[in-house]
């Protein structure tokens, strides 16, 4: 069946009348019946684009409740790992600490070690000072034990000499003291007899 298209648009002042001046009284059909299926054919067509997108969006709503599904593991699944993630942290953290306490008391160590080897490099230093004062000590008196066996063979000469000496004065000591003695003694008997 062909359709009738008018070839003039209906003036305005007839498109801009209320329904109820353009429908007959008896029957209820309007005199501008084609304009009727005109406004009704529009009416058809939004429907029938609506329909499509609302066909559409079933698909889509299906396709986005799996992505919306597949987003929620997604989401589950990065949760899961961030609390892991989060865990090994604050595993590292403690372990970095636990490393930060070693370090210091590490350096306080090596400080204490610096201090006492600086007290035994003075330590060290003072003792070179006096190993060198008694070595110049010791060369002095080196130097002076010759002089010192000379002198002391030389005193022991005249120890010798003098004890010779000594010997030989009190052999002489000793006979004097006996012929005094003697004489004393003969002396005293003859003074006995001549009384």
């Amino acid at each position: 069946m062909d359709r009738h298209v008018p070839m003039h648009a209906l003036p305005e002042e007839i498109q801009k009348m209320s329904r109820d001046d353009t429908v007959c009284k008896y029957c209820g059909v309007s005199y501008l019946i084609l304009h009727e299926f005109k406004l009704m054919e529009d009416k058809v067509k939004a429907m029938e684009k609506e329909m499509k997108f609302y066909e559409g969006s079933v698909e889509r709503e299906k396709r986005l409740q799996a992505q919306l599904q597949c987003l929620s593991q997604d989401f589950e699944q990065c949760t899961a790992d961030s609390e892991s993630k989060t865990e090994r942290i604050n595993n590292l953290t403690v372990q970095l600490k636990d490393k930060q306490n070693e370090l210091q008391n590490l350096n306080e160590a090596l400080r204490c070690f610096q201090e006492e080897k600086e007290v035994a490099h003075k330590k060290l230093q003072l003792f070179r000072k006096r190993l060198e004062n008694h070595r110049l000590t010791l060369n002095k008196t080196l130097s002076l034990l010759p002089f010192i066996r000379r002198e002391l063979v030389s005193i022991k000469e005249v120890v010798s000499n003098k004890l010779d000496n000594w010997t030989v004065l009190k052999e002489e000591i000793f006979l004097q003291i006996k012929t005094i003695s003697k004489a004393a003694s003969t002396g005293k008997s003859s003074t006995c007899n001549n009384i």
